[in-house]
């Protein structure tokens, strides 16, 4: 019976996997007010944020390693040179949002803010353990599995157990939240109503604006209390996941009543 559901859901996976990798790159314009402006880069379903404010420019993770030009080629088309980028905030250390940070540290001298809880994974080149969430999912994973990234070191980490730290300090707005879950490191970035959440939820395949459980994760009850900690937020009404999104609160708080009543 294992095997007959497993071959029902092999045409989802070849579907999810051409999503997945395949997707044509393209960038998108989240805000562009007086106060800041956000781009959104997708290459291969791996969201990458800029956001210029005050003068200053930051990206949010860096998507999979081998899709560096593709990356540049997009900020560029927007207006943005990588050389004027500040620094960059990782979500966390996974292979899909560190993948490309040591080529933009070395070419271009961006600094790297990670979680310190991912030091070891990063140091080891993105190498760990995923716990799928689906039979779709084990089945992603298999793909996944030897693959890294070039290794490098954060320039700055943040402790899980130090608060929250505010943007003012790199001359912006907003907060860095160490928010451990998905992986010891992980952190989500506020910037005014807007939340960069990475895996802790993502969109889904098909309908990028519909929140749903993301392909890996170790403690799905863990995830449901920290997806619930950000919704607790004042002020954040958009939140833009690693892959697919974005999706207005409300739709997550929706997502959340459904998990909570299954």
């Amino acid at each position: 019976m294992r095997l007959l559901n497993g071959l029902k859901l092999l045409p989802l996976v070849m579907l999810a996997g051409l999503c997945l990798g395949c997707s044509e790159d393209k960038a998108v314009v989240v805000e562009d007010s007086k106060d800041r402006r956000i781009v959104r880069f997708d290459v291969a379903s791996a969201n990458v944020y800029v956001v210029e404010e005050n003068g200053h420019r930051l990206m949010i993770d860096a998507g999979n390693p081998g899709d560096e030009m593709r990356y540049e080629a997009l900020m560029r088309e927007s207006g943005i040179d990588p050389a004027t980028i500040d620094f960059a905030i990782l979500t966390h250390g996974h292979i899909d949002h560190a993948g490309t940070a040591a080529f933009f540290q070395e070419r271009y001298g961006i600094q790297i803010i990670g979680g310190g809880g991912d030091t070891p994974m990063i140091e080891a080149a993105g190498d760990v353990d995923l716990c799928p969430t689906s039979i779709t999912a084990k089945l992603l994973h298999m793909t996944l599995k030897g693959k890294q990234y070039p290794a490098f070191q954060l320039d700055r980490e943040i402790s899980a157990t130090g608060g929250t730290v505010d943007l003012a300090e790199f001359g912006m707005t907003g907060t860095v939240i160490p928010h451990s879950g998905h992986t010891p490191g992980s952190m989500v970035i506020t910037i005014g109503s807007h939340a960069f959440v990475g895996d802790l939820i993502r969109g889904g395949v098909l309908r990028p604006e519909v929140p749903a459980t993301h392909f890996f994760m170790c403690d799905l009850e863990e995830n449901q209390r920290r997806i619930a900690e950000i919704m607790a937020l004042e002020g954040i009404r958009h939140w833009h996941p690693g892959h697919f999104g974005p999706f207005p609160t409300a739709a997550v708080g929706q997502y959340l009543t459904r998990q909570l009543d299954e």
